[in-house]
């Protein structure tokens, strides 16, 4: 799907990712640049992040303010329910079964969520070169009108429901031009305070997903017990240290007055020096330019490198390696599933703000690694900026969002 077939209106409709710390509300005009018509991000309260209830009680009571203030146009909405509302798994169907892979899909989720096929909502995408195998994403029918209901609340009718993985493909399909980009495995990995969606691509193709229940909350939790702090301090905390890490100096060789009969051999030696320090760097980042962009020979704007930004903090440490564990079992099972490893690494959400946390799971993952930010296509129309988002700034926690936009709604 490309950016100049998805807008057929003046405006798209507004999209709004639900996440587990705030929801983010985006609207792009149409043509063959789009730019940003309204942005608003809806922060969620430490004590409702939690809890459904309290997250929706919160959303019902603040929600419609925000899109009413937010200068969006029309009153249609798409959303994406936090990833708490939703199952996803590998799933075989049965070639041979009477049922069509969809019913046979329900029916199995259904037994999951111990409730009746007609109550689930589910997709499902075939893996590429497996009539057999399929990935779903299912969410209880009851969530999807819980939305319904909060939405209308808003006064804006709900025309569209997707779970985080497919609109986060989405949102880089403007890397797979070419017809060898089609075969290009790559790993996105949504790093969010609730939790880390994961999902595998070969191409623009959805071969594998998954939820990993570690995210910032567990971070925020094991800072504020070593640093003897509530959450939320440890929470600023970690922000604060991570933009010192990444503004952070690199050392430099001194330059210091050499004899004439050593300078030259002395140089010789600083430079080596200097070439194996940006090759070890280099090498510790696993290689983090990725994709350049082939109309202009430059670097993509929607990826940035990861880099190498020191060492992970020792309380976070476990969890961090947990993590990559975590992704290196996904990038085996998708390699058994499709053939193939995992070309590259595309970190997105929150948490992938965190040099330091990117760079690890990079090293751990062995791939070219590097932190997605789509929306800075359209940030690149939208000069003046947008609400809360900032053209200077990097917005890998809106890609969710941007993916929403690049979705059209079906009849």
């Amino acid at each position: 799907m490309r950016f100049r077939r998805m807008f057929t209106k003046t405006a798209s409709p507004v999209v709004a990712d639900f996440g587990a710390s705030s929801v983010k509300l985006l609207q792009i005009t149409g043509g063959e640049t789009p730019a940003i018509v309204a942005a608003q991000s809806l922060e969620i309260p430490d004590e409702a992040r939690g809890n459904t209830d309290r997250r929706f009680a919160f959303l019902a009571d603040e929600l419609p303010t925000v899109l009413r203030q937010g200068g969006f146009q029309g009153r249609r909405i798409i959303c994406s329910p936090a990833s708490s509302h939703f199952i996803v798994q590998q799933t075989r169907v049965d070639p041979e079964s009477p049922l069509s892979a969809d019913d046979q899909v329900r029916a199995e989720v259904a037994g999951r969520m111990n409730c009746l096929p007609g109550a689930v909502v589910a997709r499902s995408f075939p893996i590429p070169g497996s009539d057999r195998d399929r990935v779903t994403l299912a969410i209880a029918r009851d969530d999807v009108m819980r939305h319904v209901d909060l939405l209308k609340r808003c006064r804006f009718d709900l025309v569209g429901v997707q779970p985080d993985q497919f609109p986060m493909l989405r949102a880089f399909d403007h890397l797979h031009r070419r017809v060898e980009d089609r075969t290009v495995v790559t790993m996105y990995v949504d790093a969010g305070w609730g939790a880390i969606k994961v999902a595998v691509a070969r191409g623009t193709d959805l071969v594998f997903a998954r939820i990993i229940p570690i995210g910032g909350r567990q971070f925020d939790e094991i800072a504020a017990s070593a640093w003897g702090c509530t959450a939320s301090v440890a929470r600023l905390r970690r922000v604060s240290e991570e933009r010192e890490a990444i503004a952070a100096p690199r050392p430099t060789v001194s330059e210091e007055p050499v004899s004439d009969q050593m300078s030259a051999i002395l140089r010789a030696g600083i430079a080596k020096a200097v070439r194996d320090d940006a090759q070890a760097r280099e090498q510790a980042a696993v290689g983090t330019a990725v994709a350049a962009d082939r109309r202009v020979g430059a670097a993509s704007p929607s990826l940035a490198a990861v880099g190498s930004s020191g060492v992970v903090a020792a309380e976070l440490a476990e969890v961090h390696e947990s993590i990559a564990e975590e992704l290196l079992m996904c990038a085996r099972y998708s390699q058994a599933a499709i053939g193939s490893p995992i070309d590259r690494l595309v970190m997105v959400g929150g948490e992938s703000h965190s040099r330091r946390f990117a760079g690890h799971l990079a090293r751990r993952m062995g791939v070219k690694s590097s932190v997605g930010d789509p929306i800075r296509r359209l940030l690149a129309a939208t000069p003046e900026g947008a609400g809360v988002l900032v053209p200077a700034e990097e917005h890998p926690e809106w890609t969710v969002a941007c993916g929403l936009c690049a979705i059209e709604v079906e009849a």
